[in-house]
C-alpha cells in the first residue's frame, strides 16, 4: 500500500495530466472504501469472536458453579458411619450426584480447552488455581472410588472413610471456590482487554480516517478541484481562442494529419472566396494553389507539408474580387500528445495596406533626403540605399559593404562613441541608437552624419540579429550650433568673449596659481562713470555705439605688439560681462605692478572722448583691480571682489583704479547693514526733513524753500545724503524716501502759513527720484498730499534732473499730468548732463537751476561763465525762471543777479534749517529788514 506521502506526490500532477489525475482519484476512492470494509469485517469477527469467548466464560463459570453445588450436595449426602444400615435412596443420590460430578468436571475440561486455544489465560493465579483442582479433583476421584461412593449397591462405611472423604470434598470445594473466583477475575480482565481492543481500534479507525482525509481525501479533492479549474480554464481558453480565431482579420485555416481542411474561420472565406463548405475536407496545398498569384512561392510550401516544417512568407494572392495582395503566410504543424502530426494551421495576414504604406514611406523618406541603412550583426556587413551613397559622394560599387569598411569611414574620435551608443541599444533597447558622427566623404573632407535606428530583427531568444534605421546629412545644424556655441560664449554687442568666457579662464588662472607658485594673474573690473546718463539723454542708440568703441579700444590696446602693451610679455585678454562693465584677465604677470601699469594706461586710453552719432561723449572709467595674491579660491568671489574695489573707485571720486584690499569686504558689509538701518530709519520715522531757503535776485525777498531729508541714526550719529541717497536709489527705497520727504514738505509748507502768514515762503520744492517718476500712482499721491495740506498745485515745486526730464515717453506723460494739474516744474542740476541747450524747450519745466558745480567756477572759469550767461539767455527766450545753487559768497549772488539770475540759494543766504528754526529765521529776517517792528 502506497504511503500518503506518496500518494500526495502522485497526486500532484501538472494539469497537463488530466486522464493520469482521474485514475488516481478513482483508485484514492475505491481503496479508501475497500479499507473501511476491511475494518468493518475485521471488526465484526472481532465482535463475534468476543461474543463466543464470552459465552465460553459464562459457561465455564457456569459449570464450576454447578460443581460447587453439586459438592456441597456431595458433602450432605455421604452416609453416616454410625448408622445401622444405609440408606437406599441416600446412597442412589449419593450415586448419581458423584456421577454428575464428574460429568460437569468433564465438561469443564473441554470449555477449558476450547478457551485455551481460543483465548488462552494470562493470569498465574488461575493456571495454578487450575492446577491445584486437577489435583484435588483426582484426589476426590480417589476418595470416591475407594469408598464406593460412586457404586450402586450401598455398604457401611468406615469413620475414617467418611472423615477422609469429607475432607477431600471440603478440599475440593474450597480450591473450586478459588478457582470459581479467579476464573471470574480472569474472564473480566479478557472483557476489559477486549473492551480496550475495540476502542484501540475504534480509535485507530477514526485515526485512520483522519490520515485519509488530510492526505488522501483532501489531496485527492485539491486534485479535483485543480484539475476542474484546469478544464474551466481549458474550456474558457478554448472559447476564447474560437472565438478570437473566429473574429480575427488574418484568414485562419485548421487541416487534419493528412493536409485536409477542416476548419476556416470568415477572414479566410473574405479573402480567398472559399467557402467552409467548399474549403471543408480539401488539402491545403489545393487551396494555396488555387489562389496563388506566383507559383514560384508555391513549391516552397509543397516542400514545408513534405518535411513537416513550419514555414513563413510573404506572397502575391488572388483575391476574391481578383485582385493582386500581398499577405504574410505562417503555416506551422500541431503537435499531438505523443509527438506526432496531428494537423497543420495556417494564418494568413492581409499586407496590402502595409505594402501601400511602405511606398509611401519609401517615397517619404526619398522626399525627405533621409538615408536608410542597416548592420547585419550575423554576417557583420552594413548596407545602405542610394540617398546614402549621395551623402558621401561614392558611387556604387566602390564602397564595401563589410564592417570593417565602415569603421574606416568614421571619424576615430568618433567611432568609440559610436560604439557605445550600439552597446547600451543592445543592453537596452529602450535607450534608442541616436548620435552624430563624422564620416569621410569621398573628398576626404569630413561631414556630419545623425544616425537613428533600432533593433530590427531579433532571435527567439532575444538576441539582436539586424540594426536598421535613417540616416540624415546636419553639416548645416553643426555648422548653425557651432554659430550658436560662439554666440553663447560672445557678447552680441561688442563681439568680445562674454561672462562664462571671463570665468573659465579666471577659473583656470586661479587653478593655476594654486598648482604654480610662481604665477601670478590679475583681473580688471571696469565700469564706465556716468554711462547711464548717456543713455538716458542721447538714447541707447547712442549708448550702445559707446560700447562697441569702447570694446575696440580695448582690444587695440591689448593686442600683443602695440604700443601700449609694448614690453609687456604677459597675456590680456578683455570681456563684456554685462551693461557698461568690462573685465581684463592679466596673465602670466610678474606682480602687482603689472596690473597697475595697465590699469594707468586704460584709464588714459578710455578718457579720450568719444564721436558716437554726431555727438560728442566724455565717459571716464572706474577700475577695480583683484590680484592672485588676495583672489578667492572661485571665479565669481574674484569678481565679486573686482567689483568691490570698483565702487571704492567710484566712491572716491571716479576715473581711477583701486588695488582690491580684504578689509574692503567689510566696507560692503557696512553698505548691507546701512541698508537695514535705512530700511528701519523709513518704518520708525527716523528721517527728518530740513529747508533751505530761495531768495529773489536781487533784493533777496524770500522767493521760496526747498525741501532736504536728513537722517540722524541713533548710533551712527548724522548719515550724510551722499552716503544714504546712493543706497536709497540702489536698494529700491528711494519712492518710499521720495513719498515721506513730499508728505514732511507740504505738512510743513502748511503750518509755515498757519504761523507766518503773508511772510511764509511762497512755495515749496520737492526733488523726485527716478522710481517715483515711473510709479503709475504718483499723480494721485501728489493730489493726496496737496489736498490734505491744503495746498493749491502752485504751491508746490517738482525739481527733477535733467536726465529724469529726457526719459522715455512714461516719464514724459507723467510730468505733463503733473505740468497740467498746475503743478511747477523745476529742471535740477543743469548743464550736468549731456542734454543741449537746443533741446531745452522740448523739456516741459517752468525753471532752470543752475548746478553748484558751475557757480562755483563762476570767477575762475571763463568757459563756465560763458557757459551760464548762454543757459539764462535761453531760458529768458523760452520764459523760464533761473535759479543758481550753491550761491557761497555775496560776490557770486550779485554776479548771477547782473546776469540775469532770478533766483539764488545757498550757504551764503541760509544753510537747511528744521521748520521751527526757519520759521525763526524768516521772522528775525523780516525784523532786521524792518517789515516787522
Amino acid at each position: 500500500m502506497a504511503t500518503p506521502r506518496v500518494l500526495m506526490q502522485r497526486l500532484r500532477v501538472p494539469p497537463s495530466g488530466g486522464l493520469y489525475t482521474h485514475v488516481l482519484v478513482r483508485c484514492a476512492m475505491y481503496g479508501v472504501l475497500l479499507l473501511l470494509l476491511v475494518l468493518g469485517i475485521y471488526r465484526a469477527v472481532l465482535s463475534l469472536q468476543w461474543q463466543e469467548n464470552r459465552q465460553l466464560d459464562l459457561h465455564i463459570l457456569h459449570s464450576v458453579s454447578e460443581q460447587r453445588v453439586l459438592l456441597q450436595r456431595l458433602s450432605l449426602l455421604v452416609p453416616d458411619p454410625e448408622a445401622q444400615a444405609p440408606d437406599p435412596d441416600r446412597w442412589q443420590a449419593l450415586a448419581s450426584t458423584t456421577l454428575r460430578l464428574r460429568k460437569e468436571a468433564d465438561v469443564l475440561d473441554q470449555m477449558q480447552r476450547r478457551q485455551s486455544e481460543s483465548a488462552p489465560l494470562s493470569s498465574r493465579e488461575t493456571i495454578a488455581a487450575l492446577k491445584d483442582w486437577l489435583v484435588v479433583r483426582e484426589a476426590l476421584w480417589a476418595s470416591l472410588d475407594r469408598a464406593n461412593l460412586s457404586g450402586e449397591t450401598p455398604r457401611a462405611l468406615q469413620d475414617t472413610e467418611v472423615r477422609s472423604t469429607m475432607r477431600v470434598i471440603a478440599r475440593a470445594e474450597m480450591t473450586l471456590y478459588t478457582l470459581a473466583q479467579q476464573l471470574a477475575a480472569d474472564t473480566s480482565q479478557r472483557s476489559h482487554r477486549l473492551i480496550r481492543t475495540i476502542w484501540a481500534i475504534v480509535g485507530g479507525v477514526v485515526l485512520l480516517i483522519l490520515a485519509l482525509a488530510v492526505f488522501l481525501v483532501e489531496p485527492t479533492a485539491r486534485a479535483v478541484r485543480r484539475q476542474y479549474e484546469e478544464l474551466s480554464r481549458q474550456a474558457e481558453r478554448l472559447k476564447r481562442m474560437a472565438t478570437v480565431a473566429e473574429i480575427s482579420s488574418n484568414a485562419i485555416a485548421i487541416t487534419d494529419a493528412s493536409h485536409r481542411v477542416t476548419w476556416i474561420n470568415q477572414a479566410f472565406t473574405e479573402l480567398t472566396g472559399y467557402t467552409s463548405e467548399a474549403a471543408q475536407g480539401r488539402r491545403i496545398g489545393t487551396l494555396l494553389r488555387g489562389r496563388s498569384a506566383d507559383p514560384t512561392h508555391f513549391s516552397e510550401f509543397t516542400e514545408a507539408l513534405v518535411q513537416g516544417r513550419g514555414i513563413k512568407r510573404e506572397v502575391r494572392i488572388l483575391t476574391r474580387q481578383g485582385l493582386r495582395g500581398w499577405v504574410l503566410v505562417d503555416m506551422q504543424p500541431i503537435a499531438d500528445p505523443a509527438g506526432g502530426d496531428a494537423g497543420w494551421v495556417l494564418v494568413a495576414t492581409d499586407l496590402s495596406e502595409v505594402r501601400s504604406q511602405q511606398e509611401i514611406l519609401s517615397l517619404a523618406v526619398s522626399g525627405a533626403g533621409l538615408g536608410i541603412w542597416h548592420w547585419d550583426l550575423l554576417d557583420n556587413t552594413v548596407g545602405w540605399n542610394r540617398r546614402m551613397q549621395q551623402f558621401l559622394g561614392y558611387p556604387d560599387g566602390v564602397l564595401s559593404p563589410h564592417a570593417e569598411s565602415w569603421k574606416a569611414l568614421i571619424h576615430p574620435d568618433d567611432w568609440l562613441p559610436w560604439k557605445e551608443s550600439i552597446r547600451q541599444h543592445l543592453l537596452d533597447e529602450t535607450h534608442e541608437h541616436r548620435l552624430s558622427v563624422r564620416l569621410r566623404h569621398q573628398s576626404g573632407r569630413w561631414i556630419w552624419i545623425l544616425f537613428a535606428g533600432r533593433a530590427a530583427d531579433r532571435t527567439v531568444q532575444g538576441r539582436v540579429l539586424r540594426i536598421a534605421g535613417v540616416a540624415m546629412d546636419v553639416n548645416a545644424q553643426k555648422a548653425l550650433e557651432q554659430q550658436l556655441r560662439s554666440a553663447a560664449r560672445t557678447d552680441d554687442l561688442t563681439a568680445l568673449p562674454n561672462r562664462t568666457v571671463m570665468l573659465e579662464l579666471i577659473r583656470t588662472a586661479i587653478e593655476r596659481h594654486r598648482t604654480e607658485p610662481g604665477y601670478h594673474f590679475a583681473v580688471l573690473f571696469m565700469d564706465f562713470d556716468r554711462f547711464k546718463q548717456v543713455n538716458d539723454t542721447l538714447g541707447h542708440t547712442v549708448g550702445d555705439g559707446l560700447l562697441r568703441q569702447i570694446a575696440r579700444r580695448l582690444e587695440d590696446s591689448l593686442r600683443p605688439g602695440d604700443a601700449f602693451t609694448l614690453g609687456d610679455d604677459f597675456e590680456k585678454v578683455a570681456a563684456r560681462i554685462g551693461g557698461d562693465e568690462f573685465v581684463v584677465l592679466l596673465d602670466d604677470i610678474r606682480g602687482d605692478l603689472d596690473a597697475i601699469h595697465v590699469a594707468s594706461r586704460l584709464l588714459d586710453t578710455l578718457a579720450v572722448p568719444y564721436t558716437v552719432e554726431g555727438h560728442r561723449v566724455i565717459s571716464t572709467v572706474s577700475i577695480g583691480i583683484v590680484t592672485s595674491a588676495h583672489a578667492e579660491p572661485d571665479a565669481d568671489s574674484v569678481l565679486r571682489d573686482a567689483d568691490i574695489a570698483m565702487y571704492e573707485a567710484k566712491r572716491t571720486g571716479r576715473a581711477r583704479y583701486v588695488v582690491f584690499d580684504p578689509a574692503m569686504r567689510s566696507q560692503v558689509s557696512n553698505s548691507v547693514a546701512l541698508e537695514n538701518d535705512l530700511r528701519d530709519a523709513l518704518a520708525q520715522r527716523e528721517m527728518s526733513v530740513v529747508y533751505q531757503p530761495l531768495v529773489d535776485l536781487p533784493g533777496y525777498g524770500l522767493a521760496g524753500m526747498e525741501a532736504l531729508v536728513r537722517w540722524h541714526h541713533p548710533v551712527r550719529g548724522a548719515v550724510s545724503p551722499v552716503d544714504f541717497i546712493p543706497l536709497a536709489e540702489s536698494c529700491g527705497l528711494i519712492a518710499a524716501l521720495g513719498q515721506f520727504v513730499l508728505q514732511e514738505a507740504c505738512q510743513a509748507f502748511e503750518k509755515m502759513q498757519r504761523v507766518l502768514g503773508p511772510e511764509a515762503p511762497p512755495s515749496v520744492s520737492v526733488n523726485l527720484s527716478r522710481a517715483q517718476l515711473r510709479e503709475p500712482g504718483l499723480v494721485d499721491a501728489v493730489r493726496d498730499a496737496l489736498r490734505l495740506a491744503n495746498m493749491e498745485p502752485f504751491q508746490l515745486v517738482l525739481e527733477v534732473t535733467e536726465s529724469l526730464a529726457a526719459q522715455d515717453a512714461l516719464v514724459q506723460s507723467t510730468l505733463q499730468d503733473l505740468r497740467a494739474m498746475g503743478i511747477a516744474l523745476s529742471l535740477d542740476d543743469f548743464g550736468t548732463g549731456y542734454s543741449s541747450l537746443a533741446c531745452l524747450h522740448e523739456l516741459p519745466v517752468h525753471s532752470v537751476k543752475i548746478d553748484r558745480s558751475f557757480v562755483n567756477l563762476l570767477d575762475k572759469s571763463e568757459y563756465h561763465r560763458v557757459l551760464i550767461e548762454a543757459t539764462l539767455r535761453v531760458a529768458a527766450t523760452l520764459k523760464l525762471g533761473t535759479v543758481a545753487e550753491g550761491i557761497e559768497t555775496e560776490a557770486q549772488a550779485l554776479q548771477m543777479a547782473a546776469m540775469g539770475c532770478q533766483k539764488a540759494q545757498g550757504y551764503w543766504i541760509a544753510k537747511p534749517l528744521p521748520v521751527n528754526e526757519l520759521v525763526s529765521w524768516i521772522q528775525a529776517r523780516a525784523i532786521r529788514s524792518g517789515i516787522r517792528e
